[in-house]
């Protein structure tokens, strides 16, 4: 197809309508301004006459002839072939700006909803801070003639100090679960073999003609020197503390409340700085401080606060693992979290159900777990005081609960049955019923309790000290040197002795065999 004035391919080719010839555009154009006739036919020829080719592909120009040598080939190719690699370069750099622009958009968008997301996550925990002092201070105080009254005014600052808690609670949580996940037991923990060697190495009456109801033991260091130290709260409202060094021995004591204590819980700051707390069936929580005395020795302080939160006696304190908080448990139905430094009440749940008589919080910080009068488990979220699970299948009040380390288990006992159930946390499901044989059938599970590696799990039933080695679930030993029932236990620095406490006032020590 080539111009009929030209005689060359036409770059914009035009038809003319008179004598249907193809001509170029430009050419034509000037042809029908100078004559106005079509130069085939000589006919009259105006623009509107002309009709436009829409060809799909361009026509190549012939080469000339000076292209036709084969040095002018080469060299016209070399021509394009420069050409082509020119541009292939210039493509290749607005390829790579266009990839850097648009990394920069899709990080500058992921910045922008990380900032909306914590944003809105802050939003929501205020929100429910909020809603959750509302409910607190707007519960209505315990009804009854012996109850106390609770007061209901919200302090200045509580808002911002309740926020500080959560977002404190949120960071540790965190900390916590990563950490977990990678932590090992200690080259020092007791292994299974020896726990089978279990025999006792101390025992000591603590108080005469009175029960010896709540324990706890603590590893730390005084005056520069490392000490294992017993708490021991009994059935009249004393307390010791006992010391392991050179045997089992009562190196203080105070009388805490007018009535029995139902728990007692150590609690270490930073350098030599030591406090307890003490639960009692007079509705009370006290911190007491533990000082240094002459040499290395210490003694009770008077009672750093008070916390008169509750309506009921209070049966169980549990320790926030960032060691900041406290949660107390009691029989009015209500759980509530408090400052462990200046006893201050953060928040109280509302009375729900039936009064509670076990509290345990789990390992990452953010739930606790409470055991009720009417046989059953409930699990709570902490920040937003709400129900986020419930177990049933015992038939007598919960006596203990206990969180594995590893974060998925829960151990729960209950009076009148010689049973342990282990439940898993991902499923909220019973998988393993532990029974007790050689006691009665009606005898009642007073304590359970994982250690802290989580490798070994231990219940008291009636007289008797059971240990079983965890997810084989198969007993290891068992304890049964105490005549009376046993109140309480707790395992020692890296579980390699047990310490039990009993009905009669005695506090029995058993250890693993020394190499």
């Amino acid at each position: 197809m080539f111009c009929a004035l030209s005689g060359e391919a036409p770059e914009d080719p035009v038809v003319s309508k008179v004598s249907g010839s193809i001509f170029e555009k430009r050419l034509i154009l000037k042809y029908i301004a100078e004559n106005g006739r079509d130069p085939v036919n000589g006919e009259d020829l105006t623009v509107d006459d002309l009709l436009t080719i829409k060809l799909s592909n361009k026509f190549i120009k012939p080469r000339p002839p000076a292209a036709s040598s084969i040095p002018n080939l080469l060299q016209t190719l070399q021509n394009e072939w420069d050409a082509v690699m020119l541009e292939t370069y210039q493509l290749k750099q607005q390829y790579h700006k266009s990839r850097q622009e648009l990394s920069n958009a899709l990080y500058e968008n992921d910045a922008a909803k990380r900032v909306i997301a914590r944003l809105l996550q802050e939003r929501d925990e205020a929100r429910a801070a909020l809603a959750s002092v509302n409910t607190t201070y707007t519960a209505s105080a315990p009804s009854g003639g012996d109850s106390m009254d609770i007061d209901q005014a919200v302090p200045e600052g509580q808002f911002a100090e309740l926020a500080v808690a959560f977002r404190k609670l949120d960071t540790h949580s965190s900390a916590l679960s990563s950490l977990r996940r990678k932590r090992k037991p200690a080259a020092s923990w007791v292994v299974k073999d020896q726990v089978r060697t279990l025999a006792q190495i101390a025992n000591v009456t603590v108080a005469k003609a009175t029960s010896v109801t709540a324990l706890d033991v603590l590893a730390h260091t005084i005056a520069g020197e490392k000490r294992e130290l017993l708490l021991t709260g009994e059935s009249k409202g004393k307390v010791n503390i006992l010391d392991r060094k050179d045997g089992v021995k009562s190196i203080a004591s105070v009388t805490a409340h007018k009535s029995g204590i139902n728990d007692v819980l150590w609690r270490a700051g930073e350098g030599d700085e030591l406090s307890f707390l003490t639960a009692s069936v007079d509705k009370f929580v006290k911190c007491w401080s533990v000082e240094r005395s002459e040499g290395a020795g210490v003694r009770i302080g008077k009672a750093k606060y008070t916390v008169r939160t509750h309506g009921g006696p209070v049966t169980a304190l549990t320790l926030h693992p960032t060691g900041d908080y406290f949660v107390s448990a009691s029989l009015d139905a209500t759980w509530a979290l408090h400052d462990v430094h200046s006893g201050q009440t953060l928040m109280r749940s509302t009375p729900v159900g039936s009064g509670y008589t076990a509290a345990s919080i789990h390992p990452d910080g953010l739930l606790v777990g409470l055991g009720r009068a009417d046989s059953l488990v409930t699990l709570w979220d902490i920040k937003s005081q709400t129900s986020v699970g419930q177990f049933e299948g015992h038939q007598g009040a919960i006596t203990s609960i206990s969180f594995s380390e590893n974060g998925y288990y829960l151990a729960t006992c209950a009076s009148g049955e010689p049973i342990v159930k282990i439940w898993d946390l991902r499923k909220l499901t019973c998988f393993k019923t532990i029974e007790i044989d050689g006691v009665a059938s009606d005898a009642g599970v007073s304590n359970v309790r994982f250690d802290y590696s989580g490798q070994f799990l231990a219940a008291t039933c009636g007289s008797q000290l059971r240990v079983y080695n965890v997810k084989p679930w198969e007993q290891l030993c068992s304890v049964t040197e105490h005549s009376d029932i046993i109140t309480d236990f707790q395992f020692g620095p890296d579980a390699m002795y047990v310490v039990t406490s009993g009905s009669k006032g005695s506090v029995i020590v058993d250890g693993v065999a020394s190499d």
